[in-house]
Protein backbone atom coordinates (compact mmCIF):
# COMPACT_ATOMS: atom_id res chain seq x y z
CA UNK A 1 0.00 0.00 0.00
CA UNK A 2 1.45 3.55 -1.01
CA UNK A 3 1.04 6.05 1.38
CA UNK A 4 1.37 9.74 0.95
CA UNK A 5 2.07 10.99 4.19
CA UNK A 6 5.39 8.92 4.22
CA UNK A 7 5.88 8.76 0.32
CA UNK A 8 6.53 5.19 0.85
CA UNK A 9 5.09 1.40 0.11
CA UNK A 10 3.60 -0.22 3.28
CA UNK A 11 2.80 -3.62 4.29
CA UNK A 12 -0.42 -2.89 6.10
CA UNK A 13 0.12 -5.83 8.46
CA UNK A 14 3.36 -3.57 9.85
CA UNK A 15 1.90 -0.11 9.69
CA UNK A 16 1.15 2.08 12.42
CA UNK A 17 -1.99 3.05 13.42
CA UNK A 18 -3.47 6.36 12.17
CA UNK A 19 -2.91 8.70 15.52
CA UNK A 20 0.31 7.98 18.08
CA UNK A 21 -1.99 7.88 20.87
CA UNK A 22 -3.76 4.94 18.61
CA UNK A 23 -1.02 3.51 18.37
CA UNK A 24 0.68 4.11 22.11
CA UNK A 25 -2.77 2.48 23.32
CA UNK A 26 -2.41 -0.26 21.20
CA UNK A 27 0.78 -1.10 22.53
CA UNK A 28 -0.18 -1.00 26.16
CA UNK A 29 -3.04 -2.83 25.33
CA UNK A 30 -0.33 -6.03 24.34
CA UNK A 31 1.93 -4.99 27.67
CA UNK A 32 -0.94 -5.06 29.60
CA UNK A 33 -1.90 -8.41 28.35
CA UNK A 34 1.68 -9.87 28.86
CA UNK A 35 3.04 -9.86 25.34
CA UNK A 36 6.09 -7.88 26.07
CA UNK A 37 7.84 -8.68 22.55
CA UNK A 38 4.80 -7.78 20.28
CA UNK A 39 4.17 -4.95 22.48
CA UNK A 40 8.11 -3.91 22.59
CA UNK A 41 7.85 -3.38 18.52
CA UNK A 42 4.51 -1.96 18.87
CA UNK A 43 6.05 0.64 21.06
CA UNK A 44 9.26 1.34 18.72
CA UNK A 45 6.63 2.10 16.12
CA UNK A 46 5.57 5.06 17.95
CA UNK A 47 9.31 5.99 17.97
CA UNK A 48 9.83 5.89 13.96
CA UNK A 49 6.71 7.25 12.89
CA UNK A 50 5.22 9.83 15.69
CA UNK A 51 8.84 10.80 17.32
CA UNK A 52 7.55 14.16 18.06
CA UNK A 53 4.64 13.29 19.77
CA UNK A 54 3.62 13.59 23.03
CA UNK A 55 2.96 9.70 23.27
CA UNK A 56 6.69 8.82 21.97
CA UNK A 57 7.88 9.64 25.67
CA UNK A 58 5.47 7.57 27.25
CA UNK A 59 6.05 4.97 24.18
CA UNK A 60 10.14 5.31 25.15
CA UNK A 61 9.48 4.30 28.79
CA UNK A 62 7.62 1.24 28.14
CA UNK A 63 9.86 0.14 25.42
CA UNK A 64 12.28 0.05 28.70
CA UNK A 65 9.48 -1.47 31.14
CA UNK A 66 8.97 -3.74 27.78
CA UNK A 67 12.77 -4.97 28.42
CA UNK A 68 12.77 -5.47 32.03
CA UNK A 69 10.07 -8.02 31.65
CA UNK A 70 12.27 -10.08 28.94
CA UNK A 71 15.12 -10.32 31.62
CA UNK A 72 17.36 -7.79 29.43
CA UNK A 73 18.10 -5.32 32.35
CA UNK A 74 20.60 -3.45 30.63
CA UNK A 75 18.64 -3.02 27.42
CA UNK A 76 16.39 -1.37 29.80
CA UNK A 77 18.98 1.14 30.98
CA UNK A 78 19.53 2.08 27.80
CA UNK A 79 15.73 2.58 26.88
CA UNK A 80 15.01 4.42 30.41
CA UNK A 81 18.39 6.47 29.16
CA UNK A 82 16.96 7.82 26.01
CA UNK A 83 14.05 9.13 27.70
CA UNK A 84 16.09 11.74 29.99
CA UNK A 85 17.92 12.39 26.86
CA UNK A 86 15.43 12.68 24.32
CA UNK A 87 12.28 13.88 26.30
CA UNK A 88 13.54 15.58 29.03
CA UNK A 89 10.24 17.16 30.82
CA UNK A 90 8.54 13.46 30.94
CA UNK A 91 6.52 12.95 34.01
CA UNK A 92 8.21 9.76 34.15
CA UNK A 93 11.59 10.89 34.94
CA UNK A 94 12.25 10.31 38.81
CA UNK A 95 10.68 6.74 38.28
CA UNK A 96 13.04 6.44 35.99
CA UNK A 97 15.43 7.30 38.02
CA UNK A 98 14.06 4.70 40.58
CA UNK A 99 14.48 2.00 37.79
CA UNK A 100 17.93 2.88 36.68
CA UNK A 101 19.50 2.34 39.99
CA UNK A 102 17.43 -0.88 40.84
CA UNK A 103 19.14 -1.76 37.64
CA UNK A 104 22.69 -1.45 38.39
CA UNK A 105 21.82 -3.01 41.59
CA UNK A 106 20.98 -5.83 39.86
CA UNK A 107 23.98 -5.81 37.72
CA UNK A 108 25.71 -5.33 40.89
CA UNK A 109 24.35 -8.45 42.16
CA UNK A 110 25.25 -10.26 39.07
CA UNK A 111 22.05 -10.32 37.13
CA UNK A 112 22.74 -12.08 33.99
CA UNK A 113 22.31 -9.95 31.12
CA UNK A 114 21.35 -11.55 27.21
CA UNK A 115 23.37 -10.99 24.16
CA UNK A 116 22.29 -12.73 20.83
CA UNK A 117 19.44 -14.07 23.07
CA UNK A 118 22.06 -15.68 25.32
CA UNK A 119 22.64 -15.23 28.85
CA UNK A 120 25.58 -13.87 30.42
CA UNK A 121 26.56 -12.58 33.54
CA UNK A 122 26.73 -8.87 33.39
CA UNK A 123 29.93 -7.16 33.45
CA UNK A 124 31.63 -4.48 35.94
CA UNK A 125 32.20 -1.99 33.52
CA UNK A 126 28.04 -2.43 32.66
CA UNK A 127 27.05 -1.63 35.83
CA UNK A 128 29.32 0.98 36.48
CA UNK A 129 28.07 2.92 33.33
CA UNK A 130 24.73 2.79 35.05
CA UNK A 131 25.31 3.44 38.38
CA UNK A 132 27.42 6.71 36.83
CA UNK A 133 24.19 7.89 34.64
CA UNK A 134 22.28 7.59 38.51
CA UNK A 135 24.66 10.07 39.36
CA UNK A 136 24.83 12.33 36.43
CA UNK A 137 21.47 12.23 35.91
CA UNK A 138 19.88 12.93 39.45
CA UNK A 139 23.27 14.42 41.42
CA UNK A 140 21.07 15.64 44.18
CA UNK A 141 19.08 12.59 44.80
CA UNK A 142 19.10 9.96 47.72
CA UNK A 143 20.52 7.42 45.18
CA UNK A 144 23.33 9.67 43.84
CA UNK A 145 25.97 8.80 47.21
CA UNK A 146 24.81 5.33 46.76
CA UNK A 147 25.36 4.88 43.36
CA UNK A 148 29.13 6.44 43.94
CA UNK A 149 29.77 4.41 46.18
CA UNK A 150 28.99 1.48 44.26
CA UNK A 151 31.02 2.64 41.48
CA UNK A 152 33.77 2.59 44.21
CA UNK A 153 33.15 -1.16 44.89
CA UNK A 154 33.33 -2.52 41.50
CA UNK A 155 36.53 0.04 40.83
CA UNK A 156 37.78 -1.60 44.00
CA UNK A 157 36.72 -5.28 43.33
CA UNK A 158 38.44 -4.96 39.65
CA UNK A 159 41.15 -3.65 41.70
CA UNK A 160 41.53 -0.10 40.35
CA UNK A 161 42.12 1.06 43.46
CA UNK A 162 43.08 4.79 42.32
CA UNK A 163 39.81 5.07 40.29
CA UNK A 164 38.27 3.52 43.25
CA UNK A 165 39.88 5.98 45.76
CA UNK A 166 38.30 8.69 43.74
CA UNK A 167 34.98 7.55 43.33
CA UNK A 168 35.01 7.26 47.19
CA UNK A 169 36.38 11.05 47.21
CA UNK A 170 33.69 12.09 45.62
CA UNK A 171 31.43 11.05 47.93
CA UNK A 172 33.73 12.85 50.93
CA UNK A 173 33.85 16.12 48.77
CA UNK A 174 30.42 16.20 47.29
CA UNK A 175 28.27 14.18 50.13
CA UNK A 176 29.51 14.75 53.30
CA UNK A 177 26.32 14.90 55.24
CA UNK A 178 25.51 11.53 54.24
CA UNK A 179 25.37 7.87 55.87
CA UNK A 180 27.99 6.43 53.84
CA UNK A 181 30.70 9.90 54.16
CA UNK A 182 32.40 8.11 57.25
CA UNK A 183 32.43 4.42 55.34
CA UNK A 184 33.72 6.49 52.32
CA UNK A 185 36.72 8.03 54.12
CA UNK A 186 37.62 4.69 55.29
CA UNK A 187 37.50 3.24 52.08
CA UNK A 188 39.73 6.11 50.14
CA UNK A 189 42.33 4.60 52.72
CA UNK A 190 42.46 1.23 52.02
CA UNK A 191 42.23 2.10 48.71
CA UNK A 192 45.20 4.13 48.78
CA UNK A 193 46.77 1.20 50.60
CA UNK A 194 45.53 -1.18 47.96
CA UNK A 195 47.58 1.23 45.29
CA UNK A 196 51.03 0.75 47.24
CA UNK A 197 51.35 -2.89 46.26
CA UNK A 198 52.44 -2.28 42.96
CA UNK A 199 54.62 -0.40 44.32
CA UNK A 200 58.33 -1.95 45.27
CA UNK A 201 60.62 1.01 46.34
CA UNK A 202 58.67 4.10 45.68
CA UNK A 203 56.23 4.27 48.73
CA UNK A 204 54.45 7.17 47.89
CA UNK A 205 51.03 5.49 48.03
CA UNK A 206 51.70 4.04 50.87
CA UNK A 207 52.65 6.95 52.88
CA UNK A 208 49.50 7.95 51.49
CA UNK A 209 47.57 5.49 52.97
CA UNK A 210 48.94 5.84 56.31
CA UNK A 211 48.06 9.54 56.24
CA UNK A 212 44.89 9.14 55.55
CA UNK A 213 44.60 6.21 57.86
CA UNK A 214 45.43 8.59 60.81
CA UNK A 215 43.27 11.56 59.35
CA UNK A 216 40.16 9.40 59.78
CA UNK A 217 41.17 7.75 63.14
CA UNK A 218 41.40 11.29 64.27
CA UNK A 219 38.23 12.42 62.55
CA UNK A 220 36.07 9.74 63.21
CA UNK A 221 37.63 8.12 66.75
CA UNK A 222 33.98 6.99 67.86
CA UNK A 223 33.47 5.21 64.28
CA UNK A 224 33.56 1.08 64.44
CA UNK A 225 35.49 1.32 61.41
CA UNK A 226 39.01 2.78 63.78
CA UNK A 227 39.58 -0.37 64.43
CA UNK A 228 40.07 -1.85 61.13
CA UNK A 229 41.72 1.88 60.27
CA UNK A 230 44.07 0.93 62.96
CA UNK A 231 45.01 -2.09 61.86
CA UNK A 232 45.29 -1.36 58.37
CA UNK A 233 47.57 1.48 59.55
CA UNK A 234 49.52 -1.37 61.33
CA UNK A 235 50.24 -3.11 58.13
CA UNK A 236 50.78 -0.07 56.04
CA UNK A 237 53.79 0.17 58.87
CA UNK A 238 55.12 -2.57 58.34
CA UNK A 239 55.52 -2.38 54.50
CA UNK A 240 56.81 1.07 54.61
CA UNK A 241 59.37 -0.12 56.90
CA UNK A 242 60.21 -3.01 54.70
CA UNK A 243 60.07 -0.79 51.79
CA UNK A 244 62.91 1.36 53.39
CA UNK A 245 65.00 -1.78 55.23
CA UNK A 246 65.15 -3.13 51.15
CA UNK A 247 66.41 0.43 50.02
CA UNK A 248 69.08 0.29 53.09
CA UNK A 249 69.94 -3.24 51.90
CA UNK A 250 70.36 -1.61 48.50
CA UNK A 251 72.82 1.26 49.11
CA UNK A 252 74.88 -1.22 51.84
CA UNK A 253 75.61 -3.82 48.88
CA UNK A 254 77.03 -0.78 46.96
CA UNK A 255 79.12 0.20 50.06
CA UNK A 256 77.50 3.25 49.89
CA UNK A 257 77.11 3.26 53.64
CA UNK A 258 76.39 6.98 55.21
CA UNK A 259 73.38 6.35 52.60
CA UNK A 260 72.36 3.06 53.99
CA UNK A 261 72.55 4.26 57.87
CA UNK A 262 69.66 7.11 56.92
CA UNK A 263 67.92 4.45 55.45
CA UNK A 264 67.81 2.29 58.57
CA UNK A 265 67.47 5.20 60.74
CA UNK A 266 64.55 6.33 59.44
CA UNK A 267 63.21 2.41 60.08
CA UNK A 268 64.35 3.72 63.97
CA UNK A 269 62.83 7.09 64.44
CA UNK A 270 59.08 6.63 62.56
CA UNK A 271 58.70 3.36 62.40
CA UNK A 272 59.79 1.74 65.73
CA UNK A 273 56.79 -0.06 66.14
CA UNK A 274 57.99 -1.98 63.80
CA UNK A 275 59.25 -6.06 63.69
CA UNK A 276 61.83 -5.08 61.58
CA UNK A 277 62.61 -1.63 63.68
CA UNK A 278 65.06 -3.28 65.95
CA UNK A 279 67.20 -5.60 63.58
CA UNK A 280 67.10 -1.73 61.42
CA UNK A 281 68.56 -0.89 64.30
CA UNK A 282 71.17 -2.86 64.80
CA UNK A 283 72.36 -2.64 61.02
CA UNK A 284 72.92 0.98 61.54
CA UNK A 285 74.94 0.67 64.60
CA UNK A 286 77.16 -1.83 62.60
CA UNK A 287 77.62 0.56 60.10
CA UNK A 288 78.67 3.10 61.92
CA UNK A 289 80.80 1.26 64.00
CA UNK A 290 82.51 -0.27 60.39
CA UNK A 291 82.68 3.65 58.96
CA UNK A 292 83.40 5.48 62.72
CA UNK A 293 87.51 5.52 61.50
CA UNK A 294 86.97 6.68 58.26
Amino acid sequence: MWTPKTKKWINPKYAPKDTPKEQLLYAMDLFEAEEYRKALEEFKKVIAYYERSEAAAEAQYYIGRCQEKLQNPYHAFLAYQKVIENYPFSQRIDEIIKREYDIAERLFQGEKVKFIGMPFKATSEQAIDVYKKVVANAPYSKYAPLAQYRIGQLYKRLQFYREALEAFQRIVEDYPDSEIADDARFQVAVCASGSSLDSAYDQKFTSEAIAKLEEFAKRHPDSELVKKARKERSGLMEKKAESLYETARFYEGRKRYKSAIIYYEDIVDNFSSTKIAPLAMEKAEALRRKIGGK
